[in-house]
């Protein structure tokens, strides 16, 4: 079934509410309680807005709440800048699939070709990718092509087995798909469903509906000859593709990744 804008509205207010502790928005924990979070006449109080109203909004019935009711709930269920970014997306998605200016697509590739010395992708909001230069593609051994979808390959048991800290590069992970992504793109909900059947630990993140950008930082990457090496990273929003960001990833300074990179662009 279609994820409508209403019932993805609905399920992130729910979710966040089970993640918000009591005791940090001041509401004494009684001996006995039952529920995980805040309850929904709680968040209604933190909020301002009836309990009759919120259940509403939960149950996906409300179809426009305005921007100081959004603003009343992320304070309530104490939403960081991102985390309140998403759900004015959310609240506001469209139907229907954004225009895309062609000429973009055309400058993209011409501009990846000048990259002969960093691994450069373009992805779109669901993380698949739709442009890589030679680099890279060396680099991804087959994992980083047109295509391929950068949220699954990292689920993979073959990232997962070469990777250090893979837990914590997961819950980034998910929470990059949620936060770029178009909540209610189909193309979005098949790789949730494909992610949830095949990855245990998937499954356990993503119902917790975090959201934040991964802008930049460092992640390993494993090359058959050269063993695994840490690698950097940094995305830009590419203008003209609505979603669309670019990675560069480069090696650190003196690093023996540096090493890799350049072999890999001689050859």
């Amino acid at each position: 079934m279609p994820v409508t804008r209403a019932k993805a509205l609905g399920d992130y207010l729910r979710a966040r509410r089970h993640l918000v502790s009591p005791l940090t928005v001041g509401i004494p924990v009684e001996p006995g309680r039952k529920v995980a979070g805040l309850r929904r006449s709680e968040v209604a109080t933190l909020a301002g807005v009836s309990e009759q109203y919120y259940l509403r909004l939960e149950q996906g019935h409300d179809q426009r709440p305005s921007e100081q009711v959004l603003l009343a709930l992320g304070r309530a269920l104490q939403l960081d800048e991102y985390a309140l970014d998403y759900l004015f997306r959310v609240a506001h998605a469209a139907e229907g699939t954004p225009a895309v200016d062609p000429l973009a697509e055309e400058s993209i590739t011409e501009l990846l070709e000048h990259w002969s010395h960093s691994a450069v992708i373009v992805s779109d909001g669901n993380h698949d990718i739709v442009a890589v230069n030679r680099l890279a593609q060396q680099l991804g051994q087959g994992m980083l092509e047109v295509g391929d979808n950068s949220v699954v390959a990292y689920f993979s048991d073959e990232v997962r087995e070469v990777t250090v800290d893979w837990e914590h590069g997961a819950a980034n992970t998910a929470a990059s798909l949620r936060f770029h992504s178009d909540p209610l793109s189909p193309r979005l909900q098949e790789i949730v469903d494909q992610l949830t059947a095949s990855s245990p630990t998937f499954a356990r993140l993503w119902p917790r509906h975090d959201a934040w950008p991964v802008a930049d930082g460092r992640t390993q990457m494993h090359v058959e000859e050269f063993g695994t090496f840490d690698v950097e990273f940094t995305t830009l929003i590419v203008p003209g593709r609505p979603r669309h960001v670019l990675t560069i990833m480069f090696p650190p300074a003196d690093s023996p990744a540096a090493a890799v990179f350049a072999y890999l662009a001689a050859r």
